[in-house]
């Protein structure tokens, strides 16, 4: 408060002094063209002063200019102190004299580059004179490099001692603040990368050097070599200056990318501007304005071009460089007018103070306005997706909650064009990107005209809004109680836009849409469940319908049953929950055990029974396959060894996925197995299922061909569903034929099963292959397959699969009687 107080009231007086000041009659003022005249040459000289306006005394350009001024006696013997002031422009040579009695009492020397003490002198030169009861006269001899007017003040000790603290301080002030700006800014672009930043603090530490050495206060706080060459070469600086101006304003509005034309010459100015900066150094005064003359034109006139190629996205940032530069080019002109001796009164030069405030404060808003632009497209780009400027999964979740909480009915539209993920394949992402732009544009327009207009759920506070959900899928919410009719309405409307055709390249593909449909609070209340479930109906192939998928509580059953089943199949094997059960074959021949099938069977504490059909093809999805088909090679062999050491002529089948037939591990395992457990791999069979072998002709004779230099055996599984016949399997080569029980089970009353089950016996044994029938459950379809000629057969009227231990039990029982068929009818 206290430095508050005295800085204004220090303001008060310098003002009324000034303007005082002028009220001042007249000056004596003589010019010394020859810059050689002595102190007392102008004492003892006789009519070299000439009375002139003070507010005419001019010291002109390079030429020594003396000033008289008279200092009446004091009638009474009170003796005073006095100070003359004066200012003192950068670069010029001032000497004050105070003469009493034609002879010199005080003195002040100040050198061209202020490298004076104290230090006072450099910001505000002055001379203290003792009033007295004779005449006294203070001359002053001043030589500026540019015609300036000489302004001096007589004040009391205490008025000097107080403007000369308001000086202090508010040279302190402005100069504190331009390098605590230029610093903190330097800091940002060392931590942020930002290169226009540090061009700026660049920029502005130059611009307060060359503030401190025109006041004169950069002797307070560098030492005095380093003042003395930062003040002689204030023309350098301003260059400089320019330059860093100008790399700011390329990096800043990144005219590299926006103005290509312009990059090169940006470039090549700013070269230009350093090596005139250093050239500088080693000029004259009068050259060195003309190379800053130079130099603040063509930076203009490169500014120029450079604002009228920007976009207008830059139009607000364009005006306020423009305000921010045009005090600082008005005082540039002011100041090299000045030097070339264009007069120009010197009371402008203090309203640098004010420009440079001024344009500092402008600068830091310019760096505001583009870091605001930057969150604001920062903010806009956390709701909205980044390619398509739709509003994106947050967004959605945000308007579905605030519906959620306000208790209104709404209802979730996904939808997925199918042709899109082609488009980005074949043509890439900015492609696709701009197509959906183009759709989603149409496809805006009908939702807001014809859809609203014609379906009574049109919102008051703003149109529907299509959103991204992720990659493929788009979302539209509709809000209100609708019918089943009403959103068919919207899903033909969604199927319209996209089905007339997109053209691509010349040509026209039509884009089909998949829909899933949910319903707040029917299918769910919070939004993450809505989404959840529009995604599975999304997701679920409907039969019923070819455009869209109402959410359905038997299929989110289906799909948490999956989704938990996959969970549970990964600790399966490390929990020990798979078993593999044995269901005996019988050579219907002769009567005896042939062998069994391996089945595996998984037990699970909490799902309960989980049958193969199910968990397989989740594991084979998962690509958990391989890890089920090693544990069933290695338990199976295991149980082999087990029986050929009771029954060697036992014949073992295992049940192969059809991803894993190739592996060349499982051929290993095998390999590795059977040597281990010294087993007879003729007794081995490996089943796939007929499915496997459509279409992979080549692939797979090498595989089975593979397996037979091994001596394992190659069975069909399941066949007669995969439509393959019989001559092109035998030209894969396979060992047996397994009849799928779905023509065994009904043989009985089905006179085409019984055809189709006789005509594979025969063909099957024609090309050398043995056929074993499934689904055997009566004594009768026993009876019939046994007349056909089918080599062995399995089935419930045989036995269910047993474990291992209760295989064993069967497999001695049925071994002890003749034929295992008398066995079981009794």
């Amino acid at each position: 408060m206290w430095v508050c107080k005295k800085a204004l009231h220090a303001i008060a007086l310098i003002l009324i002094t000034h303007l005082f000041s002028n009220y001042l009659q007249a000056a004596q003022v003589f010019n010394d063209t020859s810059n050689e005249v002595t102190i007392n040459e102008i004492i003892y000289g006789e009519g070299l002063f000439s009375a002139v306006n003070i507010n005419q005394a001019i010291a002109e350009k390079a030429i020594s200019t003396w000033l008289k001024v008279d200092i009446p006696a004091e009638d009474s013997n009170v003796i005073r102190e006095e100070i003359l002031t004066i200012y003192k422009p950068v670069e010029t040579l001032l000497d004050l004299y105070v003469v009493e009695g034609a002879r010199v009492v005080q003195a002040v020397n100040l050198p061209i580059d202020n490298a004076v003490l104290p230090r006072l002198q450099s910001i505000y030169p002055h001379i203290k004179y003792t009033t007295s009861n004779t005449p006294q006269q203070i001359y002053i001899r001043i030589r500026a490099p540019f015609n300036t007017k000489i302004e001096h003040q007589r004040l009391s000790v205490r008025d000097f001692s107080e403007q000369a603290q308001a000086r202090l301080f508010w040279y302190g002030l402005e100069l504190g603040l331009l390098y605590f700006v230029a610093l903190f800014i330097v800091l940002i672009a060392i931590f942020s990368a930002r290169k226009y930043l540090s061009y700026l603090g660049g920029y502005l530490l130059l611009l307060a050097l060359q503030c401190s050495a025109n006041n004169g206060s950069i002797y307070y706080y560098l030492p005095q070599s380093i003042a003395r060459w930062v003040t002689h070469h204030c023309s350098a600086l301003v260059v400089l200056g320019l330059a860093a101006c100008l790399l700011f304003h390329y990096s800043f509005f990144k005219i590299d990318k926006h103005v290509k034309q312009l990059k090169l010459p940006t470039l090549i100015l700013t070269g230009l501007l350093v090596f005139m900066a250093v050239l500088s150094i080693g000029m004259g005064s009068s050259i060195a304005v003309q190379v800053q003359a130079l130099s603040v034109l063509t930076t203009l006139g490169l500014g120029v071009g450079m604002c009228s190629y920007l976009k207008k996205e830059h139009a607000r940032e364009i005006w306020v460089v423009i305000l921010a530069w045009l005090p600082m080019f008005i005082l540039a002109f002011t100041w090299v007018s000045m030097q070339m001796g264009i007069f120009i009164n010197s009371a402008l030069v203090s309203a640098s103070k004010l420009a440079v405030i001024f344009h500092v404060t402008l600068l830091g808003f310019l760096i505001y306005l583009r870091d605001k632009r930057q969150r604001d497209a920062f903010v806009f780009y956390t709701i909205h997706d980044k390619d398509t400027g739709l509003p994106n999964r947050l967004a959605l979740s945000r308007e579905l909650s605030k519906l959620a909480a306000g208790h209104k009915h709404h209802t979730l539209l996904l939808f997925k064009p199918l042709v899109l993920n082609s488009i980005r394949l074949n043509y890439g992402m900015d492609y696709a990107d701009r197509h959906l732009k183009n759709l989603f544009e149409q496809l805006n327009l009908q939702l807001d005209t014809y859809g609203n207009s014609t379906i009574s759920t049109k919102r008051n506070d703003k149109h529907t809004d299509i959103y991204r959900l992720d990659e493929s899928v788009f979302a539209v919410i509709l809000v209100g109680k609708l019918s089943l009719s009403q959103v068919e309405q919207y899903v033909c409307l969604l199927s319209s836009v996209f089905e007339e055709g997109i053209e691509l390249k010349g040509h026209q593909l039509v884009d089909k849409i998949e829909i899933g449909v949910a319903h707040s609070p029917v299918h769910a209340k919070s939004a993450e469940k809505l989404v959840q479930r529009a995604r599975l109906a999304l997701a679920t192939k409907c039969a019923s319908s070819e455009r869209w998928q109402l959410f359905d509580v038997a299929n989110s059953v289906v799909s948490e049953r999956r989704l938990k089943v996959t969970s549970a199949l990964k600790t399966a094997l490390d929990k020990g929950e798979f078993a593999l059960y044995m269901q005996p074959q019988i050579n219907l021949t002769t009567g005896k055990v042939h062998g069994c099938e391996g089945l595996l069977r998984w037990s699970h504490p909490d799902l309960g029974q989980v049958p193969p059909d199910e968990f397989i093809p989740i594991a084979e999805s998962s690509g958990m396959i391989y890890s089920v088909t090693e544990w069933v090679i290695e338990q199976g062999l295991r149980y082999q060894k087990q029986i050929v050491e009771q029954f060697p002529s036992h014949v073992l089948s295992l049940n192969i996925s059809g991803k894993d037939l190739s592996k060349r591990e499982l051929t290993v395992q095998l390999i590795t197995l059977i040597n281990e457990l010294n087993l007879n791999p003729r007794q081995i069979i490996l089943e796939i299922t007929e499915s496997v072998t459509i279409g992979k002709e080549a692939n797979l004779k090498e595989v089975v061909d593979d397996y037979r230099r091994i001596g394992i055996k190659v069975a069909i599984d399941d066949f007669g569903t995969g439509y393959s016949s019989l001559a092109y399997l035998s030209q894969l080569g396979f060992d047996e034929l397994k009849i799928d029980k779905q023509f065994v089970m009904n043989i009985e009353t089905s006179r085409s099963n019984q055809t189709i089950c006789k005509a594979t016996c025969d063909m099957a044994h024609s090309l050398g292959s043995k056929v074993v029938a499934e689904g055997i459950e009566s004594l009768a379809s026993y009876t019939r397959l046994q007349g056909y000629g089918c080599d062995f057969g399995q089935g419930y009227f045989i036995s269910k699969p047993l474990a291992m231990s209760d295989y064993l039990v069967w497999l001695t029982k049925a071994n002890r009687v003749t034929d295992v068929k008398q066995h079981l009818a009794r």
